[in-house]
């Protein structure tokens, strides 16, 4: 039996794919024209992957041999068998890795959510704080910034969609050999929804290097 392979954000290039191949299916005739939108979308798809066995290949190969609109619905709907969530968290973990923050508030992340997460998030308004938690691998990572109260229409630096954004301050773990007290804090645009955040995300390299910078 395939074990979980795919993560949120490959489910998110999966879905988008399969929205163009859809669209080619309206507007495109020419089936030699359709077969090859289809290619580009299954090599899109497998991009989006590390090195994948022969069973996991062909899972997701299987978008190339859709016909029709429906069948495509049908593929998206199968592949749901095979997400990766993001790894269970208890009150008492998120706990600690906030264990500087004094009253901490932590929202309910029920297993179907985590399922549709690539990373948790979620606001403070009493202390205009933003809470993130990442997993790389079997670590979990959690940082938090300051965000603006002005919230804007602008490009995510996470999913790198046009959404409402807020200005989002962290401090880095930035050092100086000759100044010990130096620290130094970089900002940056961060979707003010963490689950519109996680619907959109199909490359998590951004938001990897960013939490490596802060955490």
């Amino acid at each position: 039996m395939t074990r979980p392979f795919i993560r949120n954000h490959q489910l998110n290039v999966i879905k988008k794919e399969g929205r163009n191949i859809q669209h080619c299916f309206q507007d495109i005739q020419d089936s030699n024209v359709v077969q090859a939108v289809k290619g580009k979308s299954a090599d899109r798809i497998l991009q989006a992957f590390p090195p994948l066995t022969r069973k996991e290949k062909s899972i997701i190969q299987a978008v190339s041999d859709v016909k029709t609109s429906i069948e495509i619905e049908a593929f998206i709907g199968s592949v749901y068998s095979y997400i990766k969530s993001f790894p269970p968290v208890t009150r008492e973990r998120l706990k600690e890795l906030f264990s500087h923050e004094r009253r901490l508030r932590i929202p309910e992340f029920s297993l179907s959510e985590l399922e549709r997460r690539s990373y948790l998030g979620w606001n403070d308004p009493g202390k205009q704080k933003k809470y993130i938690v990442y997993a790389f691998g079997d670590e979990l990572v959690g940082v938090s910034g300051h965000y603006s109260k002005r919230a804007q229409r602008d490009y995510c630096c996470f999913c790198q969609e046009l959404a409402p954004v807020s200005l989002v301050t962290f401090q880095t773990n930035d050092v100086s050999d000759s100044n010990p007290d130096y620290y130094r804090s970089i900002g940056q645009y961060i979707c003010v929804d963490s689950e519109v955040c996680n619907q959109n995300i199909t490359d998590v390299h951004a938001l990897e290097t960013f939490i490596r910078r802060v955490q």
